[in-house]
């Protein structure tokens, strides 16, 4: 049986334009790209009072779970892994602020993953991603390229806090900041000169330079045994301390979150990907199946909740647009169950220049933004400059949605707007106002 015509059959790569070692290739880069997940996930739950090694194990798990389904049943070339910042809340808001114990605090994880799963099965998600107005829509997917550039400027040092000006310029005498400036530089010089495969030698070629120059610490060891993960744990955390308004608060947040953050991320995706039908709407029925079931599955298993992962643009604009790149992330996630410490070496200054190229790539979908229909403009704007300072997807959403619909009620033009938009605008001003307040 011929294997590669049978991939190419099973995942339509020819008929998306592609072939099998683009998708690879743009598995490969993904993987790389997301790779800090494994450790910052596993450090987040660590501070919750959970096992460390247990959440480095389940936080993989999880991805191969969840990547596999998007490889396999939506065959759609993106990765998933549990969301940033709503691993934040799960820890800092639930367990340290709230004082729910960790099994309480998966029992919402849990609730929230059935909610959200309904909804996706039911139809409503794919409803609501289709009534979101076409500029609004490239809006969002430009705030998402620049909301990743952020996180990686900060993640590398570039970008600091700051006690006056919230943020301001790292410290460039840093040899992990010179590092990440040179990926960048590096990354965007060989992308410039259009050399195939420049956002993968940028980070490989920083990897390499820091280690040599002692920046990055050579893996002492190539293998790690993984240690079991905390399964059925959630049966613990059925207390009476979750039948209050409060937990409820806490559970309607989850959903809402993973909601906006997940289909904005697969809107993104599916953008850039090309995956679109003569209306213009983002085929992703499946895609939001699999990511609304992998986050009912991350309660189980005693992860934080799981979602599309943003930085599956760094693939796709290398090409991929196929489930095989899914598949590929999928089996480097299952390797790194026991060779972790040679995955660890890429860290946060070798993927800072890729984290660039994509963000400037996904800007480019703001030529396709009315700018001269006013409430649009005011809409985008919001959009992408609460993604970056809320440091939150589905912020920046909300005030975009809530900001176009005003600006349309105020303009005389409310027939325009869908009905389930000003839904929408309602049930992100009860979230602003009465979620996140109370909690």
């Amino acid at each position: 049986m011929d294997a590669a015509g049978a991939l190419d059959r099973f995942f339509e790569i020819t008929k998306r334009g592609s072939d099998i070692r683009t998708e690879v290739k743009g598995g490969v880069l993904i993987f790389l790209a997301m790779a800090y997940i494994i450790v910052v996930n596993s450090s987040m739950m660590a501070d919750a009072g959970m096992d460390q090694s247990a959440c480095y194990t389940a936080t993989i798990v999880m991805s191969i779970i969840g990547t596999l389904l998007m490889a396999l049943y939506a065959r759609y070339p993106v990765a998933q892994a549990p969301l940033m910042g709503v691993n934040a809340f799960f820890t800092y808001t639930i367990i340290i602020g709230l004082q729910y114990t960790w099994q309480e605090a998966l029992v919402a994880v849990l609730i929230s993953g059935v909610i959200f799963f309904l909804i996706a099965v039911s139809g409503v998600r794919k409803k609501v991603l289709d009534q979101i107005p076409p500029s609004l829509r490239f809006g969002i997917t430009a705030g998402i390229g620049c909301f990743i550039v952020f996180i990686g400027l900060q993640n590398a040092g570039i970008i600091v806090n700051s006690d006056s000006t919230l943020v301001a310029l790292g410290e460039f005498s840093s040899p992990p900041v010179i590092l990440a400036l040179f990926c960048i530089l590096l990354t965007l010089f060989l992308y410039a000169r259009k050399v195939t495969g420049a956002i993968f030698f940028g980070m490989i070629v920083t990897a390499v330079v820091g280690m040599v120059f002692g920046i990055i610490a050579v893996p002492d060891s190539l293998v790690s045994l993984p240690v079991m993960p905390e399964v059925g744990a959630f049966v613990d955390g059925f207390t009476s301390d979750i039948l209050s308004v409060e937990f409820l608060m806490v559970v309607i947040s989850l959903t809402f979150v993973q909601f906006f953050d997940s289909t904005g991320t697969l809107m993104a995706t599916g953008e850039r990907a090309g995956i679109i039908d003569e209306d213009g709407n983002v085929q992703c029925e499946k895609a939001m199946i699999a990511d609304s079931a992998t986050s009912v599955i991350s309660g189980i298993v005693g992860a934080t909740p799981t979602g599309s992962f943003a930085e599956s643009t760094v693939g796709i604009e290398a090409g991929a647009r196929t489930g095989l790149a899914s598949l590929t992330v999928a089996a480097l996630f299952a390797v790194a169950l026991f060779v972790g410490p040679v995955f660890q070496v890429v860290d946060y200054s070798c993927t800072v220049g890729a984290m660039l190229i994509v963000g400037a790539a996904m800007i480019t979908q703001l030529k396709g933004v009315k700018w001269d229909d006013w409430p649009v403009a005011v809409a985008v704007l919001a959009t992408i400059i609460m993604m970056i300072l809320t440091y939150s997807i589905t912020d920046g959403i909300v005030f975009g949605i809530i900001f176009y619909s005003v600006c349309m009620i105020g303009a005389n033009r409310w027939k325009e707007v869908s009905p389930i938009i000003y839904a929408l605008a309602v049930i992100s001003l009860l979230y602003l106002i009465v979620v996140v307040a109370a909690l």
